[in-house]
């Protein structure tokens, strides 16, 4: 038990998360074992740290935890680098960068005097901006140099391998930076060869194909990928890119589960072969993916588009379309479709129409008829014409409907009926409502409606007390009769009367004076006055008064200085409803700021510890917070701190030598009012 407390003593002090330690700058450190080595990569997981740790370097230690199986009583402890390990110099960079395109990365980031970010200016924030855009990538591309070139992440700094390492044994790595420290546990006997990639597919299109393959089981062995091509059948496979593919998108909480790829194809003829290999964090090459296969497919871009349509008098169509004659090479031919509706569903009726052929002759035709052209594709999907409506001649409508009646209940719920037409090619009838008499009439359903009974709703809660509806027949040809005799219904009176308005408000010598429009509707009884004080815990709306006639403006006396009041206006109808109220008025009454004014601003300058002591005294009650002001030299004072109402003293540390600063202290009352500003100066 003793042995086992000091190794959990030793992880506890190279575990690279600290409970009391707020800065998100890390030291992350991850490890492969090989055959005969292990190898280590670390690096920081911030800019600001990453900069740091060039400069001041890391330090590796190895502790000897096990051996053959066994925990031994006290680890083996042994410092393998004898000076901080830190970016080789520039000059032994010369030869890496010949052959290794990261490693020429990596050397631009750490020495390079330009790393260029685009945008922003060369002067005050935009140069701040751009400097620490420039840090960032030069922080972000040299750690995907490093994961594609372990070489390199050695000259770095950045990456040990560990070749005095024992198949018998097992470590903790501890890699330790200024100001923080990270560790990894393993042995030669975890090496275990890289995955495969699994789960590849790939959908071919017109000279180009995507490829995706499963990404989130893989991501821990993996921060790159490569995607390899072959057109000899996989003979040879070659690079698709230049470069790795690498997720550099995946957000905190929302794992990408797979990588995607696209890639272009020199025609659509040739067979490919894709597979995928991943790259590990040490720049290792893993065994590649099965091999998917396939060609690019030619698309039709091409639609028919049914230009006419002409039936003769013996009842034969003729119909022609337009079909670009350059799709014709790429199809089979046409086909024509038919249905009695124009959302199906279609028969095919002809096939076999020739690719050049642009017109035909149809008889089988239904009362109503609808027909499409469909370009039938050699490869993949065919393309449709937009339907059209073919009817033989029948202009004759049939008679408009009689005996409409309706009911309407409190719910706003109409039944419509009325009586059925006696016509042989009957189809349907079209529902038609207003809300005005001379409104024009708009249909309630979208198709045919069958039936001789309809049911609506309608809103019993608007403006308008009557609505109108009328009915329409509709033969199998689509001819529409005339409206019915148009129905006039009254609606339930359920309907409150509409809100008046504040038109204009203003505080004068402590009076909140407030001016409004009254409802226009005809039947109302009074206008309702609500007051609500911000103060009052209770939050009740109170009623100051009750307008009867027709007064358009209110002074209210008996707002308090220093409050903050809310009001709102309603109208009331004859039958008791009540309108929404208006849209709420917030005003403040001003009170005398003198009330709760600063008495006295004190500065204690302090220069051997290097800071100012401001310290201020009032009597004030119902004190919120404190707004502290600074200016320095012949800066303007700008808000510096808010403090609460406990403090009266705060310490100074960000100043500078001979240098003028003024300070301002305010107080704020919990009505959010603020007392005259007390100032002071000094010399530091």
């Amino acid at each position: 038990m003793r042995r086992l407390s000091f190794i959990l003593l030793i992880l506890t002090a190279v575990m690279p998360l600290r409970a009391q330690r707020k800065d998100s700058s890390r030291i992350a450190v991850t490890a492969s074992a090989r055959q005969y080595s292990i190898l280590l990569r670390w690096g920081m997981t911030t800019s600001r740290a990453w900069k740091q740790g060039n400069q001041y370097g890391f330090e590796l230690t190895r502790y000897t935890v096990t051996r053959d199986g066994k925990l031994l009583p006290s680890p083996e402890v042994k410092v393998l680098n004898s000076q901080p390990l830190r970016p080789k110099p520039l000059n032994e960079w010369e030869n890496i960068v010949q052959h290794d395109q990261y490693a020429a990365i990596i050397a631009q980031a750490l020495y390079g005097k330009d790393f260029e970010v685009s945008g922003g200016g060369d002067k005050g924030i935009a140069s701040i901006m751009a400097q620490s855009a420039e840090q960032e990538q030069r922080f972000s591309l040299s750690l995907y140099a490093a994961d594609n070139s372990f070489e390199a992440a050695v000259m770095a700094g950045w990456g040990w391998e560990d070749k005095e390492a024992r198949p018998n044994e097992k470590y903790l790595y501890r890699v330790r930076s200024l100001n923080d420290s990270a560790g990894v546990f393993i042995g030669i006997q975890d090496y275990a060869p890289l995955p495969v990639p699994g789960d590849v597919g790939a959908v071919f299109g017109d000279k180009q194909v995507a490829l995706s393959w499963d990404y989130s089981l893989l991501k821990h062995y993996y921060t790159s990928w490569i995607v390899e091509r072959s057109k000899d059948g996989g003979k040879t496979f070659a690079p698709a890119r230049s470069l790795p593919v690498t997720n550099l998108n995946e957000k905190e909480g929302k794992p990408s589960p797979r990588m995607y790829f696209i890639d272009s194809l020199e025609d659509n003829n040739t067979v490919y072969q894709f597979r995928v290999r991943g790259i590990s964090a040490f720049g290792e090459k893993g065994p590649p993916s099965a091999v998917t296969t396939g060609k690019g497919r030619h698309v039709l871009i091409y639609v028919p588009n049914i230009r006419s349509n002409e039936i003769s008098a013996q009842g034969k169509m003729t119909l022609t379309w337009e079909f670009e004659t350059a799709g014709n090479t790429i199809i089979k031919g046409f086909a024509l479709n038919q249905a009695a509706r124009e959302n199906g569903p279609y028969k095919t009726v002809l096939t076999n129409i020739a690719p050049d052929q642009r017109s035909l002759q149809y008889d089988q035709l239904l009362p109503s008829n609808y027909f499409t052209i469909t370009a039938v594709a050699k490869e993949g999907e065919s393309t449709t014409s937009f339907p059209v409506l073919v009817q033989p001649v029948d202009s004759t409508p049939p008679a408009p409907p009689v005996g409409l009646a309706a009911t309407i209940d409190s719910n706003g719920v109409v039944t419509l009926s009325w009586k059925a037409n006696t016509e042989k090619d009957m189809f349907g009838y079209k529902v038609f409502r207003a809300g005005r008499l001379n409104e024009e009439l708009s249909p309630l359903v979208d198709s045919i409606y069958m039936n001789t009974v309809y049911k609506d709703t309608v809103p019993v809660k608007s403006l308008n007390r009557k609505i109108y509806y009328a009915v329409a027949a509709l033969d199998k040809r689509y001819n529409q009769s005339g409206y019915s005799a148009i129905l006039e219904l009254k609606k339930p009176d359920v309907v409150p009367p509409t809100a008046p308005l504040f038109s204009a408000y203003k505080v004068e010598d402590g009076l909140v004076k407030l001016s409004w429009v009254n409802s226009g509707d005809e039947d109302i009884d009074a206008h309702l006055l609500y007051r609500k004080a911000r103060a009052d815990t209770s939050r009740k709306w109170v009623l100051l008064q009750t307008f009867r006639d027709g007064t358009q403006y209110y002074v209210d006396r008996f707002a308090e200085g220093g409050q903050t009041y809310t009001y709102i206006l309603m109208a009331k109808d004859s039958s008791g409803l009540e309108s929404p109220p208006t849209q709420p008025i917030t005003v403040t009454v001003p009170a005398d700021p003198g009330g709760i004014s600063i008495k006295a601003v004190n500065v204690y300058v302090n220069r051997e510890q290097r800071y100012i002591e401001l310290s201020w005294k009032d009597n004030n009650d119902g004190i919120n917070e404190y707004q502290l002001y600074k200016g320095a030299g012949s800066q303007s004072l700008s808000l510096w701190k808010v403090v609460p109402a406990n403090v009266k003293m705060v310490v100074d540390e960000s100043l500078k030598i001979n240098t003028v600063y003024e300070y301002g202290v305010r107080a704020v009352n919990k009505n959010g009012l603020s007392g005259p500003l007390k100032k002071v100066q000094t010399s530091y």
